[in-house]
């Protein structure tokens, strides 16, 4: 199975990553590390089943390019934090919905 985790450079998305992993499927990143972590990702990048993509969701034509290339989407993507939300909200909703939408 060939799966794309969204938001995939942050705790729960790099942890499903490696679940993945050890199950024999092929897994694809992408994350703009805005909140997500390159180094709990690093290892992961030596499993030639695994690639990376710095990028954001929002970008239409690299997501679309990744999606066509996968059976399933775990969406993890987003602007977190309550007082980033409260303080950035149009961004938070740009990214939030949006973003979904081109995910979907």
């Amino acid at each position: 199975m060939n799966a794309l985790i969204t938001g995939g450079a942050g705790f729960i998305g790099s942890h499903l990553a490696e679940g993945l992993l050890r199950r024999g499927n092929n897994v694809y990143v992408i994350d703009n590390l805005s909140t997500g972590n390159y180094n709990n990702i690093k290892h992961l990048l030596r499993n030639e089943r695994f690639t990376f993509v710095q990028g954001s969701i929002l970008d239409r034509y690299l997501t679309e390019r990744i999606v066509r290339k996968v059976d399933v989407i775990y969406h993890f993507a987003a602007a977190v934090g309550v007082k980033y939300v409260m303080d950035n909200p149009l961004a938070s909703i740009q990214c939030n919905i949006h973003g979904t939408e081109i995910v979907l």
